[in-house]
């Protein structure tokens, strides 16, 4: 019987080493979007010398196994049936932390947004299209491209350049404090109706807005003389919507995020208020954000853009001057099952790929000047998805050759990947981190975002954050990638 269970067992164990070698052959091999997740699954590592004694190639095998693993996405929804069959939340609960893109664990009590009260559907503007050219697809390659300072010591010199004027230290539009403060441990997100009263959406700790200013200051410590850096707080769409779906009925809304936020930081930084921005464009039907999804559009994008541009005294690029590609068929976002109910009957979402309409290459960066090839938008993914390249590791750059010398990092959650792309126009090289466990690793990146910097000659820097006060979660990531601490 002894004999017979041994037999058993090796066989058993033959078949299972079997199955999973021919998993793995034929397992696809380029880099392919999860719909479930909402990312980019890890292409197949390229095996050569250095990839091999670098150690890069290990890393990122054992990233392509995890990502191609039997019935994956079959798998990962089991997972969260368990998971939320045991979970104590409630559903409102439920609605804002899967909108909010971080890990349960990673939001404290007093982080999570408050329970939205429903709002009557007010008439939605329909979203017109703007005139799309079709644009000629980016030749892909695949064979990465070595830059260093000895072949490319014209990318790395850095322009002395000083801002034509001094930066505000206040907002671009006026915005008056509210009279009366909430509590003073906390910072609101409120929708003011027509007589005054307050609604309060969402909540932040003003703990974890006044860590995450020291954060903001350590990283405009690395900046150069000159350098500038520019802070935008994107708003959510679960929390935009009801706005945008209430405007008879609401006169404003209200981020106190940047009231406490802006008198923590440094001269260096300017805070640039998205919804008074937005807001003007919301009120005339135009499309900046995204009725199913957690983003804001690309014209939404422009818009934070174009603020920023100004301020430095330039004029900003009409958004219709890029090359603009609207996708085939509807997209349904983050946000959608859990806010259709909310929604007029038959509004749909359209994703417009967008391109800067100059000469430009776009690169994914590995071991800080290891450079890829590659199309700027992914012909062959639909929806946000497409944009950028939403979720690829660890860097990635756009070179536009504008020969003005200027060179910019944006730090960014999903909210900057809409963002980079209109930022070429003003860079010879816009790089683009986003420093989150789950797409940025500083063994991959080569060294530390001071490392990186201090490497490419960065002369300003941006950040694009909608997540960075919900939790603890993108504050620490982006806290141990400084590097500029012993």
């Amino acid at each position: 019987m002894k004999k017979f269970l041994t037999v058993l067992y090796t066989w058993c164990l033959l078949l299972l080493l079997g199955c999973g070698v021919l998993l793995l052959v034929t397992a696809p091999k380029e880099a392919t979007v999860s719909e479930s997740e909402n990312r980019m699954l890890e292409a197949f590592p390229s095996a050569d010398a250095e990839s091999l004694l670098s150690g890069a190639f290990s890393s990122g095998f054992e990233r392509y196994l995890s990502d191609r693993f039997f019935y994956r996405d079959r798998c990962i929804a089991l997972s969260g049936t368990l998971k939320n069959g045991l979970s104590l939340l409630s559903d409102a609960d439920e609605l804002k932390l899967a909108a909010m893109d971080v890990r349960v664990d990673d939001v404290p009590d007093d982080g999570i947004a408050l329970a939205e009260e429903s709002v009557a559907p007010a008439k939605t503007p329909v979203p017109e299209p703007v005139g799309t050219p079709e644009p000629e697809p980016a030749p892909a390659s695949e064979a990465p491209v070595s830059a260093s300072p000895s072949d490319s010591a014209a990318a790395l010199i850095r322009v002395p350049a000083s801002l034509p004027s001094p930066m505000p230290r206040t907002p671009l539009l006026v915005h008056s404090a509210p009279e009366n403060k909430s509590s003073d441990d906390q910072a609101y997100i409120n929708l003011i109706d027509r007589s005054g009263a307050r609604k309060q959406i969402a909540k932040y700790s003003k703990v974890l807005i006044r860590d995450g200013a020291q954060i903001f200051n350590r990283i405009a410590a690395l900046l150069p003389e000159g350098g500038h850096m520019y802070v935008a707080l994107a708003q959510r769409g679960e929390h935009v919507v009801q706005y945008t779906l209430g405007l008879d009925q609401y006169a404003a809304y209200e981020s106190e995020l940047e009231d406490y936020l802006e008198p923590l930081l440094d001269e260096r930084i300017s805070v640039f208020r998205s919804m008074d921005i937005l807001e003007p464009h919301i009120r005339a039907g135009e499309y900046v954000y995204y009725y199913t999804d957690h983003h804001w559009t690309p014209l939404g994008a422009y818009y934070i853009h174009k603020a920023m541009i100004e301020a430095q005294g330039r004029k900003a690029v009409p958004y219709t001057d890029n090359i603009l590609k609207r996708q085939n068929g509807f997209y349904r976002g983050s946000n959608a099952d859990k806010i259709e109910h909310l929604l007029p009957k038959g509004t749909k979402d359209y994703v417009e790929e967008v391109e800067p309409a100059l000469a430009y290459d776009f690169y994914r960066v590995e071991n800080i000047n290891q450079l890829t090839p590659l199309p700027l938008n992914r012909p062959d993914v639909k929806g946000y998805q497409a944009l950028l390249w939403l979720n690829m590791r660890p860097w990635k750059v756009i070179r536009s050759y504008e020969n003005n010398g200027r060179k910019m990092l944006l730090i960014s959650d999903s909210m900057g990947m809409a963002f980079a792309p209109f930022m070429a126009y003003y860079y010879d090289e816009v790089h683009v981190v986003r420093p989150h466990s789950t797409y940025y690793s500083a063994k991959e990146a080569g060294g530390t975002i001071k490392q990186y910097i201090d490497y490419w000659g960065i002369d300003d820097i941006y950040i694009v954050q909608s997540n960075f006060f919900t939790g603890d979660l993108y504050r620490v990531e982006l806290a141990r990638s400084i590097g500029d601490e012993p």
